[in-house]
C-alpha cells in the first residue's frame, strides 16, 4: 500500500514540475531572474525527492 502511495505521489510531482517549468520561463522572461516564484519548482522536486526516498527505504526493508 506504500509503495503505490509513494507511485502516486512520485508522479503527481512530476507533472507539477512539468508544469511549472512553463510558469518559470514565463516569470524570467516578464520580470527577470529575481522576480520569479522558485517554490512553484523546488516543492515538487522536494515532494518527489522524498516520495522515492520512502520507496527506496521500502525496497530496503523488503
Amino acid at each position: 500500500m506504500k509503495k503505490k502511495v509513494c507511485i502516486v505521489v512520485l508522479v503527481l510531482a512530476i507533472s507539477g514540475f512539468l508544469t511549472s517549468i512553463s510558469y518559470l520561463t514565463q516569470g524570467i522572461s516578464a520580470r527577470g531572474i529575481g522576480g520569479v516564484n522558485y517554490g512553484r519548482v523546488i516543492f515538487p522536486l522536494l515532494v518527489g525527492g522524498i516520495a522515492v526516498y520512502f520507496l527506496k527505504k521500502d525496497k530496503k526493508n523488503s
